[in-house]
């Protein structure tokens, strides 16, 4: 295996709120047809750091983060390069990929509409 993907979310202290993460990256990794390793920023693990160490022990020359945030704030700015520059100095031989977040994508506009109609009965 030379690629990874990591499912990059937010962690939250309240376990359920995790799960979904857990249950995107099982759907994303059926859609795709390969593994797909969920991560979180904090309060839950595996870690982002801990994800990328364990896949680079694996073997991995690839790294691909998808950072599942809705839009481009500190996380997706800084935090996340900030918490993987280690990674990167250490590791000089593996290429760490990212992809945007979710961003003002019309599907976005489209599941919002979508629960709107739910919650209004139309």
């Amino acid at each position: 295996m030379s690629t990874a993907i990591i499912l990059l979310g937010h962690g939250s202290r309240r376990e359920e709120a995790n799960l979904g993460l857990l249950q995107v990256a099982r759907k994303v990794s059926a859609m795709l047809g390969r593994d797909v390793t969920p991560a979180f920023m904090g309060h839950a693990e595996p870690s982002l750091t801990t994800a990328i160490l364990e896949k680079i022990r694996e073997g991995v020359r690839t790294v691909i983060i998808m950072p599942l945030f809705l839009f481009r704030g500190i996380h997706v700015s800084i935090d996340i390069h900030e918490e993987i520059k280690g990674i990167r100095a250490e590791h000089p031989e593996v290429e760490i990929i990212f992809t945007s977040e979710l961003g003002a994508d019309d599907m976005i506009a489209q599941l919002a509409s979508s629960r709107i109609k739910e919650a209004i009965g139309g």
